[in-house]
């Protein structure tokens, strides 16, 4: 399964988040309204399903979709192939 449709899966079942919008550009924070909360339960999830683990040092940077898929991508390399 390609990163961005098992993120969009992800919003869906566990925020509840239609995500049929959803962009490389969506700001996840602003856009979708993302409360801190929500946001650790979405990296967790993140976490979980590709059982990775994500640094902090980079999920506290990240602003969009596409620099959060580039985040899981670094974890799992050969799983998502190259960006």
């Amino acid at each position: 399964m390609q990163p961005l449709s098992t993120l969009r899966r992800l919003l869906h079942q566990k925020l509840n988040i239609d995500s049929a919008t959803l962009s490389p550009s969506t700001n996840l924070k602003k856009d979708l309204e993302m409360s801190e909360w929500e946001w650790d339960y979405l990296l967790n999830s993140i976490e979980q399903a590709w059982k990775i683990s994500l640094p902090s040092s980079e999920t506290n940077e990240v602003v969009n979709v596409r620099h959060l898929l580039a985040v899981v991508k670094k974890q799992r390399p050969n799983k998502f192939g190259k960006s």
